[in-house]
């Protein structure tokens, strides 16, 4: 048994994260290009709210459009850049911090780095080759620094992600704290930490809901025996 680099929850062995660190990066690198759409309709002065949550305003920037979502689109260098030692400071573009680890994977995995994607700038790169991502000894710098540009990301599109509960009872501890979160890919379960996929789910809940149904009727129908009763 390994140790999470990112939680210190156990891992599979070789592993340096562990499965629901590996689930929230991949929800993540599956956000941010949906988010960079959003963050080009944002660049432009006055098209987010004057107010904010709590703020009392907002200073204008004496650029004509918005300075910290200018600095999020902005162009990665156009070399191998790499803040794997933590050297750099200030906030980093998008493209910047994907390119940095997308150049990062490639030299561990001893191939050439593909041509960009504009739309999923190395994001689709990065997630194709996520069981090496966390089987790394820098997988969690990465997490941090993702955590870090989707929190800055969502402080300009104010999109947070929803959780939506699920009806079905946990396989694994019965609880009903089974959900699932916009952009991730598995219902977890906010009491035992159980990942389930989509088709897992389905069969589970195909399984366990008629039953319950049943019992939520004869429940029903003994209560209102009872009341008319008394």
């Amino acid at each position: 048994m390994s140790i999470c680099l990112i939680c210190t929850h156990p891992a599979e062995q070789s592993r340096t994260a562990c499965t629901r660190c590996e689930h929230r990066v991949r929800g993540w690198l599956g956000e941010i290009p949906r988010q960079l759409v959003l963050l080009a309709a944002s660049l432009e002065l006055g098209t987010r709210p004057a107010q904010g949550f709590g703020g009392a305003g907002r200073a204008h920037s004496p650029l004509p459009v918005r300075g910290d979502v200018l600095t999020l689109l902005g162009p990665a260098a156009p070399g191998p850049v790499r803040d794997t030692t933590g050297d750099q400071s200030g906030p980093q573009p998008v493209h910047a911090v994907l390119h940095a680890w997308a150049d990062q994977l490639a030299e561990d995995l001893g191939h050439m780095l593909p041509p960009i994607n504009p739309s999923a700038p190395y994001a689709d790169y990065l997630a194709r080759h996520l069981g090496h991502v966390v089987r790394s000894s820098w997988v969690a710098l990465f997490h941090t620094e993702l955590d870090d540009l989707v929190h800055r990301i969502r402080s300009v599109t104010s999109t947070e992600p929803r959780r939506r509960p699920l009806d079905a009872p946990c396989p694994a501890c019965q609880a009903f704290a089974l959900g699932r979160v916009d952009w991730e890919t598995y219902a977890a379960c906010e009491a035992c930490g159980l990942l389930l996929t989509p088709d897992e789910y389905e069969t589970h809940r195909a399984a366990v809901m008629p039953p319950l149904a049943r019992i939520g009727v004869l429940i029903a129908a003994t209560q209102h025996l009872t009341q008319e009763a008394s």
